[in-house]
């Protein structure tokens, strides 16, 4: 084992912490069970030995009823110490889920455009299983055969001396195929676990976008693309069983050549009385115990070669986690200061914003501005904090946002992005998920400032009627107005609306931002930044900040900019049908 795979294996033993006692008795009930294999050996030789002596009738039954009495101990061993693996690994199982969940949720925005959810799927539902077995494993197989391979091979020694390093001729060979078959399993395993990553990332992608199947008739196409890649998955795996599985006809054979030495020399011995019957018998049961020992270690090991691919993964992000110290709440109460911002997102070579500047007093009303790619839904995601600009700053109130905590940081905000990104509940829920554990009346103001609640009232639960997954049941605006209503009901002292309204018609947008714009809202002195294509909708902003190309290219009111031959004013007139 490298240096890389034992820092993993020492990795992966810190989820077995909090259940020590478990493990611990685990291994013990294992080490007890290893210890009833030795006792078994000896009645054994007292049993054979008793079968060829006519006076020992007495021992021969004490020794039977103490064999049947071992069993029984021995069964129970087996269940005690099974039972107390599956719950043990069960548990872990579930830790590691829950702890891998949360990270994948506070990896940054730049690793989630770089992976794929089938990718974090596959983590989360499949590797993270393979982590618990190279703990519980060391309470279970390791700990019975470090302790029964040693008492085996003293007593082996003990009977015959000769032919105890006979048997011990299986080591060199055995640890020969193991290193060939060690990296054949790391090599295979790879490639299966990339095959079926494949499968979770093409399945999850096909199941996000069935209405795009459907609308170009591709059905057949993808069924054909799962088939195919199931077939590849499926080829891998009988090709990991074949190479697993090669150790043990390999292993077998090796076993076989020794076992057959031992009874040729030994049938000797016991002709010329140099061994009883009954030592020559328990001989060949504790080399045979010996045998299943090393086999079962050297599949222990091949297990965590196997178990150790998939560890890699997993820890690659955990490790990626960010780790927190205490930094101070943010707080807003005069001015949003961006300096020098410059973004670019990851895998591309074009810089999005070039040196911006941009300033937002607390209470404005700020509308943004821009052609399709000039920056504008960038700038929003460096305020959120989805990303970190290469370059420049952000202030609030004169302190860096970077610096202050970031969850209270979001309390401050409510988003309403182009995408809703409603998920499968009722509508009450989908809207609560802004602030949960908001009161009915305060859900209905929201819903009535985003003019949704009219339509809600229409609904045959109301505001308890399922919406679907991705709110498949509402048509585009619904789900727009939903989402608004979400951000509204965060009561937050920024309202963010980023193209909120795209899918709502035109007047009905300019009546929603008018009601907005006009109303004190759910906060008073709330600060709304509102971007639209639609000029005629934002020309009520106190502000507009005209973008162009990662910059601002003018500022001031719609008046203001009406006046001068600006790109606002060209922009308007282009939206409205009037020509320069």
């Amino acid at each position: 084992m490298n240096k890389k795979s034992r820092k993993l294996f020492l990795d992966s033993l810190r989820f077995g912490r909090p259940y020590t006692g478990a493990l611990f008795l685990t291994a013990l009930i294992h080490l007890l069970a290893g210890m009833t294999d030795l006792l078994f050996l000896y009645l054994l030789k007292q049993l054979a030995d008793s079968l060829f002596s006519p006076h020992d009738s007495l021992m021969l039954r004490n020794a039977g009823l103490a064999v049947l009495f071992l069993f029984m101990i021995r069964s129970l061993l087996g269940y005690a110490g099974g039972y107390l693996r599956v719950y043990t690994d069960g548990r872990m199982s579930n830790d590691i889920q829950n702890r891998l969940y949360g990270a994948i949720g506070g990896l940054p925005m730049t690793y989630h455009i770089a992976d794929s959810a089938g990718n974090l799927m596959s983590l989360l539902f499949h590797h993270s299983h393979a982590l618990p077995g190279l703990v519980t494993s060391l309470s279970g197989t390791l700990a019975r055969e470090l302790l029964r391979i040693p008492a085996l091979i003293f007593f082996l020694f003990h009977l015959h001396p000769g032919m105890a390093l006979t048997a011990l001729l299986i080591f060199p060979p055995m640890l020969f195929c193991t290193r060939i078959f060690r990296r054949q399993i790391a090599k295979i395993t790879r490639e299966k676990n990339d095959v079926l990553t494949d499968l979770y990332v093409m399945t999850e992608q096909v199941f996000s976008h069935m209405e795009t199947v459907k609308i170009f008739g591709r059905e057949e196409m993808e069924t054909e693309r799962f088939r195919e890649m199931n077939r590849k998955h499926f080829s891998a795996h009988i090709e990991n069983y074949k190479k697993a599985a090669m150790q043990s006809p390999v292993f077998r054979m090796l076993k076989l050549v020794c076992a057959a030495l031992l009874v040729f020399w030994g049938s000797r011995l016991v002709g010329r009385n140099e061994i009883s019957a009954g030592g020559m018998t328990a001989f060949l049961a504790a080399a045979y115990f010996f045998y299943a020992g090393l086999t079962a270690l050297v599949s222990w090991y091949l297990s965590l070669i196997s178990g150790l691919e998939s560890a890699e993964r997993v820890f690659r992000v955990l490790q990626g986690q960010t780790q927190s110290c205490p930094v101070p709440r943010p707080v807003f109460k005069k001015m949003i200061r961006a300096e020098n911002l410059c973004f670019r997102y990851p895998f591309s070579e074009k810089d999005v914003l070039r040196n911006l500047h941009v300033c937002i007093g607390k209470g404005e009303n700020i509308a943004i501005a821009g052609l399709s790619g000039s920056g504008k839904s960038t700038f929003i995601r460096l305020l959120l904090r989805l990303y970190e600009p290469q370059s420049g700053i952000i202030r609030m109130d004169g302190r860096d946002i970077a610096r202050t905590d970031l969850s209270a940081y979001k309390e401050l905000f409510g988003p309403a992005p182009q995408d809703p990104g409603i998920f499968q509940e009722t509508v009450a829920k989908a809207i609560a998920y802004g602030r949960p554990g908001a009161s009915a009346a305060e859900m209905r103001e929201a819903c009535g400032l985003a003019g949704i609640h009219d339509f809600i009232t229409t609904l045959p639960k109301g505001y308890s009627t399922a919406i679907g997954e991705r709110g498949i049941r509402l048509s585009g605006g619904e789900k727009q107005r939903i989402a608004l209503a979400r951000a509204l009901i965060r009561k937050p002292e920024i309202l963010i609306l980023d193209e909120a309204l795209s899918s709502v018609d035109a007047p009905g947008e300019q009546a929603i931002l008018k009601r907005i714009f006009r109303s004190s809202g759910l906060v008073p002195g709330q600060t709304r930044i509102v971007i639209s294509h639609r000029l005629a909708s934002v020309c009520h902003a106190d502000r507009i900040l005209v973008m162009d190309r990662g910059r601002i290219a003018e500022e001031g009111t719609h008046t203001e900019l009406m006046k001068r031959a600006s790109l606002y004013r060209k922009w308007f007139r282009s939206s409205t049908g009037i020509l320069e």
